[in-house]
């Protein structure tokens, strides 16, 4: 099962597992979309190892700047497989005529699109784009589940020790606690590098966070764990304190005084 190399212990790892399971018995066109850094295109690859074309290719391009000629060449290599683009609102205008034209043509592949931001529906192909809403699935950013930071820090550690022929070094709860306390705005591409860095006796912003202080550094963690439950309750207060199983009181003085509003998490 593919879905297992996507890690991670939070319901939202394992919901995008289920997501993946579900899109590689399909054999539509998806896309994945989600925050830099988030393995937009691991995820694409993964539902490729899913699906019944796994045996095939699995050809991954950049959409900016790609002509014809180029999708003509991709395609051909990923002839039985699969054919990622990256960051697909940017490829131009008369390729994605092109596109269109074979897959309704009946192009022997399935079409893989990444993005990490909302397509523009206007600036968009209409039959391209109607096509990638069918199948989606988004990745959540670490900030939405910081309980699997430690989960994907260990593994990440692991092999970076692995590839540079180092032993792995030993992760403390004082450490764990300095990594939950990061936003990590670049998600799991700055945790893996943050990983390689430790490994390396270089942990920079991570030694940063744990001079903090332990006070400092559990604010910190509490904060991250109330925006989380926030976004994936799309703001709703009072379901987000049933999760963390908190008195809505105590819960409502937690958010002020961390200046965090439910608001600005409803969709």
């Amino acid at each position: 099962p593919a879905a297992r190399l996507i890690f991670g212990t939070s319901d939202q790892a394992e919901g995008l597992r289920a997501r993946v399971r579900a899109l590689g018995r399909a054999e539509t066109d998806v896309l994945v979309w989600g925050p830099k850094g988030s393995g937009i295109s691991k995820v694409a690859e993964v539902i490729h190892l899913s699906s019944a074309r796994a045996q095939g290719p699995f050809e991954k391009r950049a959409a900016s700047g790609l002509g014809r000629a180029g999708l003509a060449a991709a395609m051909a290599a990923a002839e039985g497989g699969g054919l990622f683009l990256d960051e697909v609102g940017a490829l131009p205008a008369d390729t994605q005529i092109a596109l269109v034209a074979e897959l309704e043509a009946g192009a022997n592949l399935r079409l893989m699109a990444g993005s990490t931001a909302a397509l523009d529906e206007a600036a968009m192909n209409a039959d391209l784009f109607y096509r990638l809403q069918v199948a989606t699935v988004r990745i959540p950013a670490l900030s939405e589940r910081p309980e699997d930071i430690p989960v994907l820090f260990r593994l990440y550690a692991a092999q970076a020790a692995e590839q540079a022929g180092l032993p792995a070094p030993l992760i403390t709860d004082e450490h764990t606690a300095a990594l939950m306390a990061q936003d990590w705005p670049g998600n799991t591409r700055s945790l893996m590098s943050a990983a390689m860095r430790f490994v390396l006796g270089m942990p920079g912003e991570v030694t940063e966070a744990a001079e903090l202080g332990l006070a400092e550094q559990m604010a910190r963690v509490e904060r991250s764990l109330l925006i989380a439950a926030l976004a994936r309750q799309n703001g709703r207060a009072g379901r987000a304190a049933e999760v963390l199983k908190l008195p809505r009181k105590t819960f409502y003085d937690k958010l002020a005084r961390h200046g965090i509003k439910p608001e600005d998490f409803r969709r």
